[in-house]
């Protein structure tokens, strides 16, 4: 019956970047936020996901600045704009950082990765894996 229980299949939140792999059991909505320095104008950007079995959806944007490549629209709250959304971006979102955003990841409130000093891909995916290797963080 272990076994069985063993190979169960569970979703997880998959994060990759270059040679970091974190698998997370999802139970219920998680929230992922992204924090990274914006590379044009080099000021806090915050974009925060909620994350369920079902998928990963775009919940916030903040930003400081309107410049290239950040939202025209958005509400002055503190020291950022804020944007809300709520829009499902299907299973996976990826997005490339250069050395110079030095991104950080905060899961459900907790530091779980700072970006090392170099260039990569970031994945954020929704998968169904075994519930051995969910809980052995393969």
């Amino acid at each position: 019956m272990a076994a069985v229980l063993a190979f169960r299949p569970v979703h997880v939140l998959e994060i990759t970047f270059n040679d970091f792999n974190l698998l997370v059991p999802l139970s219920g909505t998680s929230t992922l936020s992204v924090e990274y320095t914006h590379s044009v104008s080099l000021t806090k950007v915050v974009d925060v996901y909620r994350i369920n079995e079902s998928g990963i959806y775009a919940y916030e944007e903040k930003w400081q600045e309107f410049l290239a490549g950040q939202p025209l629209n958005g509400s002055p709250e503190g020291e950022f704009f804020v944007k809300r959304l709520d829009k499902s971006l299907g299973k996976e979102w990826m997005y490339w950082f250069i050395e110079v955003n030095h991104f950080r990841l905060v899961l459900d409130g907790r530091p779980v990765f700072e970006q090392p000093a170099e260039d990569g891909l970031l994945v954020i995916r929704v998968k169904e894996v075994s519930a051995f290797k969910a809980h052995a963080g393969w």
